[in-house]
């Protein structure tokens, strides 16, 4: 089912702000604004695609996407984007890297670090692709945040093709089996095309995206530090310090919000009964302390979540 926002209907000084909102709650949580007051027109879509979220944003104006690290720490978000620009230009700047595009290019961005994204009249097709799926199929993607994709590389007339065709599929028609594997085919083309971008040297993960997965593999380690993960990874802790502040964070804010997300999801998905077991298995030793955190981070306690998996009310 795919949803549909415009502004045509409301008064002008309402919306750039209900737009706003409308991509915000639904794609991605992040800090917009407009460069230039004045006339704002503005279309969203939203819909799921298999195991992918895809959308369409459309704004007539000059503006700014800001994913700013008090962002991230208050709406925290591992995934990567794919955005496909149809119409306008754009710079993206990101993880030290920055790119000029137009329409037809692609880039990348990861919601996990800071972001700025001036957009001058675009209009872009964007598919949410989960961290913890895409990493395995293209390891170096975390490198390639924040840059624009090389469309002379093999694959990538094929990924612009789906990439068109996906937001012409109608689930509804084609039924629920045909669109799994429609959404596969193009989990398994986007892949592809990531990994053709660079050489075999470049294919290997960064610093950064090899300790993020460190990382989720200890979060049960209740004594992970910035010096066990340093001495994992052969470098330094004032090394590994500068890597995550280039990217606008610390290794153990890392860490904590890495814990909640995987409490949160185990939460979510009701493969748990027991919050206190949930909250140790992740690392965690002081439930007040982590009561607190999950509220912070989501805006309700971990007890809500469960009775909402569950099916009970809340209490």
């Amino acid at each position: 089912m795919r949803e549909n926002f415009t502004t045509e209907h409301l008064e002008n000084r309402h919306r750039f702000d209900a737009w706003r909102d409308a991509v915000c709650s639904r794609l991605i949580k992040a800090e917009a604004k407009q460069v230039q007051a004045g006339m704002f027109s503005g279309r969203f879509s939203y819909g799921m695609l298999g195991q992918l979220d895809i959308a369409n944003h459309v704004s007539q104006a000059s503006m700014m996407w800001q994913r700013t690290p008090e962002c991230i720490r208050r709406h925290p978000n591992p995934d990567f984007y794919l955005g496909y620009i149809c119409e306008g230009s754009g710079r993206l700047r990101q993880n030290n890297n920055e790119t000029q595009v137009s329409a037809g290019d692609m880039v990348i961005y990861d919601a996990s670090s800071p972001f700025h994204f001036a957009m001058e009249n675009v209009s872009m097709n964007i598919i949410h692709l989960p961290r913890h799926l895409i990493e395995k199929e293209a390891p170096a993607i975390a490198a390639m945040s924040g840059t624009s994709l090389d469309l002379s590389r093999p694959g990538m007339v094929a990924l612009r093709h789906m990439i068109d065709e996906a937001f012409r599929f109608n689930a509804a028609e084609e039924g629920s089996c045909l669109t799994e594997q429609f959404a596969n085919t193009l989990f398994t083309v986007i892949s592809v095309g990531l990994n053709l971008q660079k050489s075999d040297e470049g294919l290997k993960p960064t610093l950064y995206s090899r300790v993020m997965s460190y990382m989720r593999q200890h979060l049960q380690d209740h004594d992970l530090s910035v010096a066990q993960i340093a001495n994992a990874h052969h470098v330094s802790p004032r090394t590994l310090s500068r890597v995550f502040a280039a990217n606008g964070t610390t290794p153990m804010n890392c860490v904590w919000h890495e814990r909640l997300l995987a409490c949160h999801k185990a939460l979510a998905e009701g493969k748990a009964r027991n919050i206190t077991q949930v909250a140790l298995d992740h690392g965690f030793s002081d439930m007040s302390h982590f009561s607190l955190a999950f509220r912070k981070a989501f805006g309700y306690t971990p007890s809500s979540l469960l009775h909402l998996a569950s099916g009970q009310p809340g209490s």
